[in-house]
């Protein structure tokens, strides 16, 4: 049987109110609208709250202020809430969220996506693998190993 591997892959530009975020799709397990958000006692400052989704509570996240970009995002009516899937290595239940500025847009990524610079030796700019330019603008590639370790420490 022959096996062609895709040289493409499947990704959301998630805005936020600095900048967008490149993830692959399948990371994602829902876009809703942004629902009321529970308080949560001595979270860090990134942790926002949680969100009920699908009758679970689901830390929501400032990529923001997770990354050291920007104070704590304000909601306005065209924020999403991005539910992502649990991170590897970890339970099954345990999602989380991160607040969108408007919708993503899907983006198909092949292999002369261009990297602009690497950002993860800024120690001010944790959480962030690489910058990639996607037309004029240019997005984040975040650290799912970083951000494991600050979920998870």
């Amino acid at each position: 049987m022959n096996t062609q591997v895709s040289d493409r892959l499947h990704a959301l530009v998630i805005p936020t109110q600095r900048d967008s975020i490149l993830v692959p799709s399948a990371m994602t397990a829902e876009i809703l609208n942004l629902p009321p958000l529970a308080p949560i006692p001595f979270a860090e400052p990134w942790v926002l709250g949680l969100a009920v989704w699908r009758h679970r509570a689901v830390p929501v996240v400032s990529f923001e202020v997770l990354t050291n970009a920007g104070p704590v995002p304000t909601a306005h009516r065209r924020a999403k809430l991005v539910v992502f899937h649990p991170l590897p290595g970890r339970n099954e239940w345990e999602f989380f969220a991160i607040v969108a500025s408007s919708d993503p847009q899907p983006y198909t990524v092949t292999q002369e996506l261009p990297v602009v610079a690497s950002l993860s030796a800024r120690p001010q700019d944790r959480c962030i693998g690489a910058t990639v330019k996607l037309g004029r603008s240019n997005v984040i590639i975040p650290d799912m190993d970083a951000i494991r370790s600050r979920f998870y420490p």
